[in-house]
Parts: structure tokens; C-alpha cells; sequence
């Protein structure tokens, strides 16, 4: 789900990128099929205004590790306790060179469905999404983005009427693919 850009620039991060963790919190919903929440980021001037992602964000001096982080992250801003053990495990790290972060995506799975309290500077939205819509063909597209005056390409997906590409699309297509070998095991 990288654009073409990001796939052959071979982007370094920066010695000064900043670290992130991002929390991909999988929960039975109706007929016991796995959904997650994804947040709608409020509109501001920065590079991820109004975007949908993952609830997450920048490690702080307390963070022992990157989990850690990730749950902290969720507890402010969707307001969900989630607990160590409730980890399932990493997935890749990766570089956002627009806000020049280095993210880490973390895997965790709950028996109920969430209720989120979130707060409103961090969160626009919440939505809770059916993992199986990523899946279907029908679901995938392109957006054209603008990066330093280029138009790009973005593969994307599109699932309740929201456009989710960029970093959240990618480490998305990542899962699934980790869920598929799995699978295919």
C-alpha cells in the first residue's frame, strides 16, 4: 500500500526521527468476526490533519518500551485500558518521512468490544471497522496526494465512506499479509 515513491526512494529516517507506537486492538464484534478501532485525527495545521489512523502516537521519557507506548497512547486518546498480556506481538517498524517518524505498530486483542471515551484535541472520530472489508478487492483504491509539490499515486483503501492511506494503509497491508501466512500455515 506504499506509493511507488515510497517504495523505490529507499527512505532513510532521519539521525533526528522521532518514535512513535501505534496500537492495532483486534475485538469480536457481531457474529464473533474481528474488528478494530481507527481514529479520525482532528483538523489542524500539520501533515496528518483530519486523517484516519491507528489511536497512538510519540514515545514519552516514562515509555519503558515501544508496547508501552502504544498502550499508553490508546488509554489517552480512545480512553481503552489494555493490558500487557493482552499483546499479541510487533509488526515492522516504519519511516513517515513527512512528520519524520519512526512507527511501530503493536498487535493486541481483547475478549469485549471497547467503549471508548476519547478525548476530543486528539480525536475527531471513532470508528470500529470489520478487519474482513480490508480484504475485498472492492474496498482498495488509489487517492493523489500532494508531497513537496509532486502529485502521488497512494494506494488506499476505502471502508465506511473514509479514504485510509499513507502510513496507516501500509502497516494495514503488512497485517494482513501476516494474518495470511498464518492462515496458509
Amino acid at each position: 500500500m506504499a506509493t511507488e515513491h515510497h517504495r523505490t526512494a529507499r527512505l532513510l529516517p532521519l539521525p533526528n526521527a522521532k518514535r512513535a507506537g501505534v496500537l492495532i486492538l483486534l475485538y469480536p464484534g457481531s457474529e464473533q468476526r474481528l474488528y478494530f478501532p481507527l481514529i479520525q485525527r482532528p483538523h489542524y495545521d500539520g501533515a496528518h490533519s483530519g486523517q484516519i489512523a491507528f489511536p497512538g502516537g510519540k514515545v514519552e521519557p516514562e515509555d519503558a518500551s515501544m508496547v508501552d507506548t502504544a498502550l499508553r497512547e490508546t488509554r489517552e486518546e480512545i480512553g481503552v485500558e489494555v493490558l500487557p498480556d493482552q499483546v499479541l506481538g510487533q509488526l515492522s517498524d516504519l519511516y513517515i518521512p513527512v512528520s519524520k517518524f519512526i512507527v511501530s505498530p503493536v498487535v493486541a486483542f481483547v475478549r469485549e468490544p471497547p467503549t471508548y471515551q476519547a478525548d476530543p484535541v486528539e480525536v475527531a472520530a471513532t470508528l470500529d471497522v470489520l478487519a474482513q472489508s480490508f480484504l475485498q478487492p472492492e474496498n482498495r483504491t488509489v487517492k493523489e496526494i500532494q508531497v513537496r509539490g509532486t502529485t502521488l499515486q497512494a494506494p488506499a483503501y476505502l471502508v465506511q465512506k473514509q479514504i485510509i492511506w499513507g502510513a496507516t494503509a501500509m502497516i494495514l497491508a503488512e497485517f494482513f499479509a501476516v494474518l495470511q501466512q498464518i492462515d496458509n500455515q
